[in-house]
């Protein structure tokens, strides 16, 4: 077996990740239209966002700008309607792109991005939409990426009553049923339907054009478990330890965005789990409850098996059934080793797997240990850290991706969540386009 030196950076990861170092230099200063990137989820996909006339116009250049920190290139078709509610100098400055109303002789209403984005997606839009009306450009480059099959993303809101219209119902579902064309869930408040937030509504944008891009009708399901695990010692009392499930959050956030489908089994964790629209999450804070949970599940669904929870090594040998009392000078409880989750025989059904590794011992021996573990456990790759350094808050968190292809094992060096999140997925990547040459 050959064992490598630090490798550079996979090749899919530094596309993912490369545009967040673009514009962010200290010793430039941004125009004004500028954005600074954040990913690039969308890097160099084309969007045409047709904006309808509602009060939901207003967060467009909002939407604009995040859609492009994502990587997107975007360029607003507007409804004469939109222009009521937000102005032309805030589109123009939002998209750095001139925005289009009435098409010209050079047929601007005919699809040539990648993919279209109807928000707000008005009753009126929807209905026009469904019903092949083309009474202006924008309702009329509807319907041209429609008939070219382009990726079509309506974002609906209005009135509760418009929403339960039959009608409108029925229109809804009759563009659902159209390939290429899909509906974001709207946030429901005060009796309407809302846009989501800003970031919420982005994510789910790029989970739906990275689905159709990369996994067309070959949908992939992703189990992630993050957290910090509790035992409890009596009904009010646990041991647990500082895990926060950041890692595996922005993890799951990176795989959602890339367009696959994670399901997040989470115990004990500080940090906010986002609300994706194909996102389920499970709450399973105890140990016990979610090895009995992962132990029942049946996993023949899942492609990739991704387990980030900081389990509990030891559990109490007897549970008190009634608070301990805290009057006695000292306190005995007998452990016993717990069963680890990875060792459960029918994870080895799912095709790719990943695991974590903290160690308090030397880098060198700590990465011995987790090639042990990346060997013994047949993984695809196991994240190396050192507890030192894990929750030093004056660092960014560290380690080592060590990951094995034929035979061979290479190390990397990752340097922060986003970047081990993103080499997580181009290992995925990588290993399912392998499989599909």
């Amino acid at each position: 077996m050959n064992e490598g030196k630090l490798s550079k950076k996979n090749p899919i990861a530094t596309k993912i990740v490369n545009s967040q170092h673009e514009n962010n230099s200290h010793n430039s200063t941004l125009q004004d239209t500028q954005v600074l990137s954040k990913s690039s989820y969308l890097k160099d996909v084309r969007l045409t966002i047709v904006g309808g006339g509602g009060i939901a116009a207003i967060e467009l250049p909002k939407l604009a700008r995040e859609l492009r920190r994502q990587g997107a290139i975007v360029q607003f078709f507007v409804t004469e309607n939109c222009l009521k509610f937000i102005g032309l100098d805030s589109l123009r400055w939002a998209s750095q792109e001139e925005v289009i109303i009435h098409p010209t002789g050079l047929a601007e209403h005919i699809c040539t991005t990648d993919a279209v984005i109807v928000t707000p997606a008005t009753a009126d839009l929807i209905s026009k939409s469904a019903n092949g009306i083309c009474s202006d450009g924008a309702t009329t480059l509807i319907q041209s990426a429609l008939g070219l099959k382009k990726t079509i993303i309506f974002c609906p809101t209005m009135h509760e009553s418009l929403g339960f219209s039959p009608i409108i119902e029925k229109n809804k579902e009759k563009l659902s049923k159209l390939e290429a064309v899909y509906f974001t869930k709207p946030r429901k408040e005060e009796g309407k339907d809302k846009l989501p937030s800003v970031d919420e509504l982005t994510i789910n944008i790029c989970h739906i054009i990275n689905k159709r891009r990369f996994y067309y009708n070959n949908e992939k399901n992703i189990l992630i478990t993050l957290g910090g695990t509790r035992a409890m010692l009596d009904p009010v009392r646990c041991i647990t330890n500082l895990s926060t499930g950041s890692l595996g959050i922005e993890v799951a956030k990176t795989f959602y965005a890339m367009g696959t489908h994670p399901t997040i089994l989470a115990a004990n964790t500080n940090k906010e789990i986002p609300n994706f629209d194909s996102e389920n999450t499970i709450h399973l804070p105890d140990y016990n409850d979610m090895y009995d949970y992962i132990k029942e599940l049946k996993v023949s669904k899942y492609d990739a098996f991704i387990n980030l929870v900081a389990g509990s090594d030891f559990l109490p040998k007897s549970i008190s059934h009634s608070k301990i009392s805290s009057k006695s000078e000292n306190l005995r409880i007998d452990f016993i080793r717990a069963k680890k989750i990875i060792d459960l025989e029918h994870l080895k059904k799912i095709p790719f797997k990943i695991a974590a590794k903290l160690t308090s011992e030397n880098e060198k021996e700590g990465i011995q240990i987790a090639k042990e573990l990346l060997t013994n456990k047949n993984l695809n790759a196991v994240l190396y850290s050192n507890s030192s350094t894990t929750w030093d808050k004056k660092k960014e968190h560290s380690g080592v991706l060590i990951t094995k292809t034929n035979g061979h094992i290479s190390e990397t060096g990752v340097k922060g969540k986003k970047e081990m999140a993103n080499q997580f997925y181009a290992s995925f990547k990588k290993f399912y386009d392998d499989k599909t040459d």
